[in-house]
């Protein structure tokens, strides 16, 4: 199956769910090189080793004079018989406030149309730090339900204090994290419709801001079982026929 359809279907599986967990587990990352990627090859065997999908965002906020703001959500989707469990969890909070009426933001990022995964980083001022982190991988079903048991069953979660603003709602067709203060846009989007895809940006025009957007996507599959084990060592062994002579 090619990536890119594969990976819009399970895109797809958002459209009838919702779910996030306050706390993310670490994030953690493969350093491979451009040689290795490009002979890596593989083959798609069983549409039932894909089980599941499980989502992750969280984005936040805090300004030099006290303000701060965050909103998380999750949502796990897991086969059961014939259909499909859906848990979500969807929580913000918002503390501080500030002027913001006479605040300028970055420009440009709000036009730009992304497909596939994109990130944007806008910043201007003095001592800030902002950060766009993603991460993909396959897990087993027990870790993507590892604390599902403390989703909330929100949807949708709202909070706001003076120019501080933080929200997280699940779309039929995904789920969207934005964060705003006083010159700060944070915006997290999983989008199965329009483009699709992945898109997070963060702007800043201010100084001494700490930002950040943060989301994992696990793609959750089946163990292969000894049958399929000894089914793909045999389709190997007859292709390894067709290189012997004639």
């Amino acid at each position: 199956m090619n990536r890119r359809y594969l990976f819009y279907v399970l895109l797809a599986a958002l459209a009838a769910a919702a779910q996030p967990a306050a706390a993310l587990p670490p994030l953690r990352a493969q350093l491979v090189d451009d040689a290795t990627l490009a002979t890596l090859s593989g083959r798609y065997y069983d549409a039932q080793m894909l089980v599941g999908l499980r989502v992750d965002l969280i984005s936040s906020v805090a300004t030099p004079q006290q303000g701060a703001a965050a909103a998380s959500g999750s949502l796990l989707v897991l086969r059961e018989g014939n259909g499909f469990s859906v848990r979500s969890d969807a929580r913000s909070s918002a503390s501080g406030g500030g002027d913001a009426s006479a605040s300028a933001l970055a420009s440009g990022a709000e036009s730009v149309r992304m497909q596939g995964i994109g990130q944007i980083a806008q910043i201007a001022g003095d001592g800030n730090r902002l950060s766009n982190l993603a991460a993909i991988e396959f897990v087993d079903p027990a870790r993507a339900d590892r604390d599902a048991a403390g989703f909330n069953g929100q949807t949708r979660s709202d909070s706001a204090a003076g120019a501080m603003h933080a929200q997280v709602t699940f779309l039929d067709g995904g789920v969207q994290v934005g964060v705003q203060a006083p010159g700060v846009s944070l915006q997290q989007r999983v989008d199965a419709g329009g483009l699709g895809g992945i898109a997070q940006s963060g702007r800043i025009a201010g100084d001494g801001v700490v930002a950040g957007n943060r989301l994992q996507l696990q793609i959750v599959s089946a163990a292969m079982t000894p049958q399929m084990s000894r089914e793909l060592g045999l389709q190997q062994a007859l292709e390894g026929l067709r290189a012997l002579p004639r």
